[in-house]
């Protein structure tokens, strides 16, 4: 199996966060103009959605258009169920506790290949240097090649499982020879702490988080680009093709976040970090790594068919034709919603 594609497939990625701290100023612009998303005329029939969403910086637009009352200016009425992380998020769905769901691509592909009828209404989220691997400088760890036979803290048929394999293929690591133990991301620093594994596999903020309690303890292995993470939101197909309405409308609001986010980054870091209980500080390394926008692109079915691939070969699926993930793409919303953000080929 060949490594995983480069995150540089996102070259269509629209202005870097980083760059556009200067546009802050806009937002006070489009007040004073009153440029405000606020409709006028009747208000729309409210559509009801519910969203199983993680306690995640990965869902941010999700977290913030919830927070600023985008989705009721959009007319939606929406419901927000909290999650620890996006694989129990898509728990929620698949046991029919909720009509959407947030959750990175490997857990969504692993559901796929098991026969679970689900569709990407749209990727909300994205990073290629997130995670890292941090391990125990006690246990004489100071290179990757040093994880070879030890135990590995990871959250299984995740994102942190996907990367720790293509961080181990990056290193020319088999990654057969790590002894992994599956643990929620609650229990990884704890786990790191107490010498019960001898490193982990972490996403923000939980990186952040074991760096600042274990400090020089520990050493952290990063491999950028390594593999280039898609948060998505998805729900099932039967309900994407009956409520395409309230589908648009959602991709609107999040939209409509997205713009806020590039507009005031500081008031929409601030506002994320209180919604998610983290000091900003804490929030900053991820808010750092992620590019917070709504599309669907062409470079994401082939992440798609890398991450089938891995799963297959983990016996997380059986082994099967590789599936058309095409038809797992819900289009529609977002082409009616603002199709520039649509590269897929179809």
């Amino acid at each position: 199996m060949s490594a995983p594609t480069p995150a540089g497939r996102g070259l269509n990625r629209r202005l870097n966060r980083r760059h556009l701290a200067g546009l802050a100023s806009l937002a006070v612009l489009a007040t004073a103009f009153g440029l405000s998303r606020r409709r006028s005329g009747p208000p729309l029939a409210p559509e009801r959605l519910s969203i199983a969403l993680p306690q995640a910086p990965h869902a941010g637009l999700i977290h913030i258009a919830a927070a600023r009352g985008f989705f009721d200016e959009r007319g939606l009425a929406v419901t927000v169920l909290p999650q620890t992380h996006g694989k129990a998020a898509l728990a929620e769905l698949l046991r029919g506790g909720a009509d959407l769901a947030a959750a990175a691509d490997v857990p969504i592909v692993i559901e796929v290949l098991k026969g679970a009828p689900l569709s990407m209404a749209a990727a909300v989220a994205s990073a290629s240097n997130e995670l890292a691997v941090l391990a125990r400088r006690d246990r004489e760890i100071s290179s990757p090649a040093g994880l070879q036979g030890r135990r590995v803290g990871v959250t299984l048929g995740t994102s942190g499982e996907y990367f720790l394999w293509a961080f181990m293929v990056r290193h020319r690591l088999a990654p057969q020879s790590l002894i992994l133990v599956d643990l929620p991301p609650t229990r990884l620093i704890a786990a790191l702490r107490d010498g019960s594994v001898d490193a982990i596999a972490a996403w923000q903020p939980v990186r952040h988080e074991a760096e600042l309690a274990l400090g020089s303890a520990i050493i952290s292995f990063s491999a950028p680009d390594a593999y280039a993470q898609n948060y998505v939101l998805v729900g099932r197909s039967e309900f994407m093709s009956t409520r395409g309405e309230a589908l648009r409308r959602l991709l609107l609001a999040l939209l409509d976040a997205e713009r806020f986010v590039q507009l005031d980054p500081m008031q929409a870091k601030t506002l994320l970090a209180a919604r998610l209980k983290l000091d900003p500080e804490a929030l900053e390394p991820a808010w750092q790594a992620l590019d917070l926008e709504v599309d669907q692109q062409q470079a994401q079915l082939v992440t798609l068919e890398d991450v089938a691939g891995w799963a297959m070969a983990r016996g997380y699926a059986p082994t099967q034709p590789m599936p058309n993930f095409l038809s797992h793409l819900s289009l529609d919303a977002l082409l009616a919603a603002s199709p520039g953000r649509v590269t897929v080929v179809r």
